[in-house]
C-alpha cells in the first residue's frame, strides 16, 4: 500500500476467557505488557528502543485473544517483532519488577473504578457481561485484581501462543 509506516500486528491465542478463573491474571498481564504508558512495550520497545512509533496489546476477553499492534519502519520488522516477543519471554520467565506490576494493577482498578462514573463506560460493561451470560461488576473485577499475584500473571503469560503475524508494508520497502 501507500503507506510511509509499516503496521506490525500480531495476534495471540489462549485458552483464557472472561470465562476463565484466570482472566483477572491475563488482564494484569496484558497491561504489564502492552496496556499502557508503563508497559514494557510502550517503555522498552517505544521509549528505550525506538523501534516503533507505538506499541500496545489488547484482549479480545470473548475469543481468548490478545492482539500486539505496533506503528514501525519498513526496515524495522525482524527487529521489532523479535523485541516485542522478548517482552512477553520476559514476562513468561517472570522477569517482572515488583514496581511494573503495582503500576499496572494501579493503572487497571482506577480504570475501572473511574469507569464507574461513566454512564457509557457503565452501560458497555454491563452489556458485555449481559452477552457473556456473566454478572460480574466493575467493582469485582477491581477487588480480583487486587489478589493476583506475580505466579498467576507468569501463569497467564504461559497460556499465549503465536498465531498470526501480519506485516503491512509500503511498496517502496
Amino acid at each position: 500500500m501507500d503507506v510511509t509506516q509499516g503496521k506490525l500486528t500480531m495476534g495471540f491465542r489462549t485458552p483464557v476467557t472472561l470465562h476463565d478463573s484466570r482472566y483477572p491474571a491475563l488482564v494484569l498481564l496484558n497491561a504489564v505488557y502492552g496496556a499502557g504508558m508503563t508497559s514494557k512495550l510502550f517503555l522498552n520497545i517505544r521509549e528505550k528502543q525506538s523501534l516503533c512509533y507505538y506499541a500496545s496489546s489488547s484482549l479480545d476477553k470473548f475469543k481468548g485473544i490478545m492482539v500486539v499492534g505496533s506503528g514501525i519502519e519498513f526496515d524495522n520488522y525482524q527487529v521489532a517483532k523479535e523485541g516485542i516477543l522478548n517482552q512477553l519471554e520476559l514476562c513468561r520467565r517472570g522477569e517482572i519488577t515488583p514496581e511494573e506490576l503495582e503500576s499496572a494493577r494501579n493503572y487497571l482498578i482506577s480504570a475501572l473504578h473511574t469507569g464507574k462514573d461513566s454512564p457509557g463506560r457503565l452501560d458497555d460493561y454491563a452489556i458485555g457481561q449481559a452477552v457473556a451470560g456473566c454478572s460480574g461488576t466493575m467493582e469485582s473485577l477491581a477487588q480480583q485484581l487486587e489478589t493476583v499475584t506475580l505466579d498467576q500473571v507468569v501463569e497467564a503469560a504461559n497460556t499465549l501462543t503465536l498465531d498470526t503475524v501480519y506485516f503491512l508494508k509500503g511498496e517502496t520497502a
